[in-house]
């Protein structure tokens, strides 16, 4: 009996062993960092710190919003489920922290409803009170219908600039003339202020009393803003062309609408207020989550840019070197991870590591990347 105990204690030991994943360490930029597995997750999507170094991320699927300590253990119990349609790309997508969190506790989160044939889904920006780890209180705040049986192109990120400024990426909802077209949502980036009544179009937009701030856009995935605050890096997703890195400007358009050329434009687009993209890759490999690193646990990277890379086949973390004046590329790197995955998102913790969300056949998982 002693003995059976023993090889099963061996045997559980053993087991553990083979299941834990210790951190790797690589180099890369001139930065020597570790990399791990943070949590598991169920389909993790949009990443975002709070002031107390908890980590709360959105789960595509299931509606739920989750939370991790700021010592790494998952809760037991999401956030806040809401109901979603999680065909293709729809679900519980973007997520940000109010800036005034600290004080009201709200929580924004974009997620795609559920519908019916005849009333179609709609991405929805929700913003609801998070207090010790439990939501409230949801309330619908914007809300985009879908166009017809669309399943991709929803765009979703939401982020807050350092004014307060509201800022809502949506994607041309598989209709290309909707880039181009200033007088509906998709296809766009917007930007808003935030009032006691509601969402209103920022005051200082380039198109008087619209939520437009830049258009031209495919399906702008995610976006970071600069060292300064004012300047915004974006990723937009090509069709069998054209994967972007931009620099987002206000007022001025991103190329794509109808009959979009490889390597160019739309046809027939106004020029005057194109601008080409910063990067351009062919075949197309899905850039996803992007961050500007402004932490000193690694002063090398402080200015880079790191993007993510859904599909398969391609190193699925990469940094980009800026030249001074922060418009134009002098290098792309290859930023190894091993088994891990920067697939979806991309976010800064407060201890200077790089947090990437990604899925799998299991389900899927955030890593963690920190400078040593």
């Amino acid at each position: 009996m002693r003995r059976s105990i023993a090889l099963l204690v061996l045997l559980m030991l053993t087991v553990a062993l083979a299941g834990a994943q210790p951190a790797r360490t690589f180099t890369a930029g001139g930065v020597t960092y570790t990399v791990d597995k943070y949590v598991t997750a169920n389909y993790p999507v949009k990443l975002a710190f709070a002031p107390d170094g908890r980590l709360f991320y959105t789960e595509k699927n299931t509606g739920s919003v989750r939370v991790v300590s700021a010592d790494g253990v998952l809760q037991p119990e999401p956030v806040i489920t809401l109901p979603v349609d999680g065909l293709a790309e729809r679900g519980m997508l973007g997520i940000a922290l109010d800036p005034d969190y600290a004080e009201n506790g709200h929580i924004w989160v974009v997620h795609t409803t559920p519908g019916t044939v005849r009333d179609y889904p709609a991405n929805q920006l929700v913003r609801f009170t998070e207090e010790n780890g439990v939501g409230r209180d949801p309330e619908v705040m914007f809300s985009v219908p879908l166009e017809g049986r669309s399943l991709i192109h929803n765009g979703g990120h939401v982020a807050f600039d350092r004014e307060g400024r509201l800022y809502l990426t949506v994607g041309d909802y598989e209709n290309p003339a909707n880039a181009q077209n200033l007088d509906v949502i998709p296809g766009k980036i917007h930007r808003f202020d935030v009032t006691d009544a509601g969402l209103v179009p920022a005051a200082d937009n380039p198109f008087e009393g619209s939520s437009v701030y830049a258009y031209g856009l495919r399906n702008p995935w995610d976006f970071d803003f600069d060292l300064d605050g004012t300047g915004i890096f974006a990723t937009e997703n090509g069709d069998h062309c054209d994967d972007e890195i931009n620099r987002i400007l206000r007022g001025f358009h991103y190329g794509h609408g109808a009959d979009y050329r490889c390597g160019g434009t739309a046809a027939g687009v106004d020029m005057t207020y194109y601008v080409a993209p910063l990067l351009s890759f062919t075949p197309t490999e899905a850039p996803t989550g992007i961050l500007v690193y402004h932490h000193d646990a690694a002063p090398d990277w402080i200015g880079k840019l790191f993007f993510c890379v859904w599909n398969d086949g391609y190193p699925s973390l990469r940094m980009i070197t800026l030249d001074d004046d922060r418009r134009a590329v002098e290098s792309v790197t290859e930023v190894p991870l091993g088994e891990a995955r920067c697939r979806i998102d991309i976010a800064q913790g407060p201890d200077g590591g790089l947090y990437m969300s990604s899925v799998d056949s299991d389900g899927g998982a955030i890593w963690r990347l920190v400078p040593q």
